[in-house]
């Protein structure tokens, strides 16, 4: 089960008291998605993983906790606006504005993460073509941080398969069939290539649903 409480913190922007809920503990039962969402009920507490100053709109993962730059940020006009995009879902737009931080502070690894989870937002919120946004934006600064050596998981090719998840889920087939074709070189551990043969014969299908580890998995066995 998840467990839920509530907790006192001080916004590091605006310097105002808020109570913020966080999750204390919380379970997964079945395969996490390709790119890495995990199953129910750690799949629902998406929201734990944002919070929003109710007041100056700061958005971070710790509201209590800021880094020289972001004050600046967070009163620009990019930032502005897109903390009140009617487009996108509030939980979205609130990671959205939190990926925007992390690019102005060049941390392109996190950047990476909030465009996913604003990706997620938008898909529970059942927004099709704002997801795919968010995913091209997740894909695009995915790569930046490659170039900069900043990675988004430890283990190695993490981050091909979330690229190539990424990049068939918004409809950018032959862009990810480049990127597993130019990795199939390196050396993956057996799940990761099972991965990259499964999101091979997905794109071949046009396939541009989520999709599963287990899938993937299961898939290789059956063959």
């Amino acid at each position: 089960m998840t467990t839920i409480f509530q907790g006192e913190t001080q916004c590091g922007v605006c310097g105002k008291q808020h109570t913020v809920s966080e999750i204390g503990s919380t379970s997964t039962f079945g395969s996490p998605d390709l790119d890495t969402r995990p199953a129910e009920m750690a799949r629902s507490t998406i929201w734990a993983h944002v919070k929003r100053c109710p007041d100056c709109g700061y958005c971070a993962s710790n509201l209590s906790e800021v880094r020289p730059g972001a004050k600046e940020i967070v009163n620009s006009e990019r930032y502005r606006e897109q903390l009140t995009d009617a487009n996108f879902p509030e939980l979205a737009n609130s990671f959205l504005c939190l990926a925007i931080i992390e690019q102005e502070l060049k941390d392109f690894a996190q950047a990476t993460w909030a465009f996913i989870y604003a990706a997620w937002a938008c898909d529970d919120a059942k927004k099709p073509k704002q997801a795919i946004e968010c995913r091209r934006k997740a894909a695009e600064t995915l790569r930046i941080a490659e170039e900069q050596g900043q990675k988004i998981g430890q283990a190695a090719g993490v981050s091909t398969v979330i690229l190539v998840d990424l990049l068939r889920r918004s409809g950018q087939a032959e862009e990810a069939r480049k990127v597993i074709a130019s990795r199939r070189d390196q050396k993956f551990e057996k799940l990761i290539s099972q991965i990259l043969d499964f999101q091979e014969k997905l794109l071949d299908k046009n396939d541009v649903n989520c999709h599963t580890i287990v899938e993937a998995s299961s898939e290789y066995k059956n063959n």
